[in-house]
Parts: structure tokens; C-alpha cells; sequence
């Protein structure tokens, strides 16, 4: 428990940091709380789209008893 107070003391003085070190310590930080987030948070069963066969838009594809379009 001494060695954790005297670190924690050490921790009191004052740094000068580069922007750019800053930056990239801010984005990993952040990149690393999405993937964790995304590791832990509860599976959900998202469909994305309707999943009804396209109705009312054949999209050129003709089943085997339509007949074919004349124009």
C-alpha cells in the first residue's frame, strides 16, 4: 500500500504534453471504448430492410408462372 501512495503522490506533477501525442492518446482512447462497447454489450437481432421478397417489384426477375411482359 506504500508503493500505491507514492506512486499516487508522484502522479502530482506537472507535464508538458505535444499536441499530437494528446490527439493520438484522445483517439485511441476512444477507439478502444467503442470496441470494448461493442465486445460487452448484449447480442440484438437487427434486420436491416424488410425482408419481404421485394412485393409489387419484380426487379426484373420473372417467377416460373408469370408470364412474360410484352411491351
Amino acid at each position: 500500500m506504500k508503493k500505491l501512495n507514492q506512486f499516487w503522490a508522484s502522479l502530482d506533477g506537472e507535464t508538458a504534453v505535444p499536441k499530437k501525442e494528446l490527439f493520438f492518446e484522445i483517439t485511441t482512447c476512444i477507439l478502444a471504448g467503442i470496441v470494448i462497447g461493442m465486445i460487452f454489450s448484449p447480442k440484438k437481432c437487427v434486420a436491416i430492410g424488410s425482408n419481404n421478397s421485394g412485393n409489387g417489384c419484380n426487379c426484373g426477375n420473372q417467377g416460373a408462372d408469370d408470364e412474360p411482359l410484352e411491351f
